[in-house]
């Protein structure tokens, strides 16, 4: 067939129905179909052959038109292959939606596949990581160059996990840290607001802590100061909450945990940090 390149292991497929001939081939190791303008539809197709497909480790996607629909389709079939090593969709049109589509139908699909690289960058992802992205065996996942401001903390949940994030708006962890000190230091800082949230819910007897902050004005000028690594200053606004709230004998109020939080995690970032640097101001 003309532009079916093939040894075999390898296939790079320059149409939807060579690369579903080639999921149909079971000495098909590694499936290549980047640049060929694929939409939903193709993704579809491409899902649906990988289902029947039981030896494929490698799949290769990028630079094509697959946005939340297509990518739903894949998410499925990848959460129940036990071969696919590394899946690549990088430069798509997956957006907020596609990303939550996706995450959600690779946990349908068991999440119990063998996918180590997930590669998302370049896919106008944002604000926030949805939080089930993750499976147990995910080594590396790329999402660089997107619009995510916001990490989840489950996250910590993954400490053999590498996240690369350049090229975000990140704002919760502050992106300074990992600038500077890399994902290891962020993974801390994931940890640190985990183990506040679980202390202030247990405190509480409250739902999510997260919903909780989202709806508490008081507090937004401290997590902004946070979050814009300003931190002697969200101190200070984190502990004026307090005694504002407690003057209203409050002292058992949300705000409060939640103001005990802002400080706890701005004591862990102004150890991660360390001195400023020459040069930094």
């Amino acid at each position: 067939m003309e532009g079916h390149q093939s040894d075999g292991a390898v296939v790079n497929c320059k149409t939807v129905d060579e690369a579903v001939e080639a999921l149909r081939r079971p000495e098909t190791r590694w499936l290549v179909g980047n640049g060929r303008r694929f939409g939903d539809s193709d993704a579809i197709k491409i899902a649906h052959a990988l289902r029947s497909n039981t030896n494929l480790k490698e799949l290769s996607l990028a630079g094509n038109n697959i946005g939340p629909t297509g990518a739903a389709a894949l998410g499925a079939a990848v959460g129940q292959h036990l071969k696919l090593r590394e899946l690549y969709l990088h430069k798509n049109k997956l957006g907020q939606k596609g990303a939550e589509r996706f995450a959600a139908a690779l946990q349908c699909g068991g999440g119990v596949g063998s996918l180590q690289i997930l590669n998302l960058s370049k896919n106008n992802i944002g604000p926030r990581l949805p939080d089930n992205l993750v499976t147990p065996s995910l080594c590396t996942l790329n999402i660089c160059n997107n619009s995510i401001s916001e990490l989840p903390t489950c996250l910590a949940q993954f400490p053999n996990l590498e996240v690369l994030l350049d090229g975000n708006p990140l704002a919760s962890p502050p992106i300074t840290i990992y600038d500077r000190l890399g994902w290891p230091a962020i993974l801390d800082f994931l940890n640190e607001m985990q183990a506040s949230q679980r202390e202030q819910n247990a405190r509480l007897g409250l739902g999510s802590v997260t919903d909780l902050e989202r709806d508490d004005s008081m507090l937004s000028p401290a997590r902004r100061a946070l979050y814009e690594g300003r931190l002697g200053e969200a101190m200070s606004l984190a502990h004026g909450a307090t005694d504002v709230l407690s003057g209203l004998g409050l002292s058992g109020a949300p705000g409060v945990a939640q103001a005990d939080g802002i400080a706890r995690v701005v004591g862990l970032l102004a150890r991660l940090e360390g001195p400023p640097q020459e040069g930094d101001c």
